[in-house]
């Protein structure tokens, strides 16, 4: 794929996109609107203390202008926040606040807002977003399965769209933990417990599910 990057982005940033594998040529420019272009995709990256002092206008960059501008510039366009929503409360607002900024820029501005743990992580949904974008869907059909069917528990097919996680995990997440809330509570040692998940997909699955579950532990 070849990807665009802002010239004002830091070395981090031009670093990782260099390591990535689906990444075939890179040029670094002045963007007029978002930060990483893939293909005809557009992204602004966010750390969580950059999105709230754009939202809050504190940083004098306005997001829902530079979302707008990516909008109107290119064919798809996201933002794509860097660090865990677990983090939110240390910024010093509150995180209902905080999602519901991210909702609101989604649904008002049709510019996903995207969270990712990572700087890999951002960069790895960046390009494959990009790729899907602009290519076309594969006619292949997928393994039998694969895909849950309606009858499948709401909860075991939200297990099943963790990344790295299939369906024989998934169902055993979920005899294990019939919940998110009793999965969210889990031990480290637990997730280990459970065949398939090693160090990697338990740090996921933790991430994953503490964004979806609320802190008194209720289901969002």
């Amino acid at each position: 794929m070849h990807v665009v990057v802002d010239d004002r982005e830091p070395a981090s940033v031009v670093r990782e996109l260099r390591n990535h594998p689906d990444v075939t040529d890179l040029d670094i420019v002045r963007l007029t609107a978002g930060d990483i272009v893939v293909g005809e995709t557009a992204f602004e990256r966010k750390t969580l203390s950059d999105f709230v002092g754009s939202v809050l206008g504190e940083t004098g960059v306005d997001l829902r202008d530079q979302a707008t501008r990516m909008v109107d510039g290119y064919r798809q366009a996201y933002v794509l926040l860097e660090g865990n929503l677990t983090d939110v409360p240390e910024l010093g607002i509150r995180p209902a606040v905080f999602h519901g900024s991210m909702a609101s820029i989604t649904a008002r501005l049709g510019t996903p807002v995207i969270p990712c743990s990572d700087l890999e992580r951002l960069v790895d949904v960046a390009v494959r977003l990009g790729r899907k974008h602009a290519t076309d869907p594969s006619a292949r059909p997928l393994p039998a399965g694969t895909v849950t069917g309606r009858t499948t528990p709401t909860t075991k097919r939200m297990y099943g769209c963790i990344d790295g996680i299939g369906p024989e995990t998934a169902d055993a997440l979920y005899e294990a933990f019939p919940t998110m809330a009793a999965l969210a509570t889990a031990s480290h040692e637990e997730l280990l417990a459970i065949e398939g998940i090693g160090e990697k997909r338990a740090r996921t699955i933790r991430e994953t599910i503490q964004d979806t579950v609320d802190s008194t532990g209720n289901e969002t």
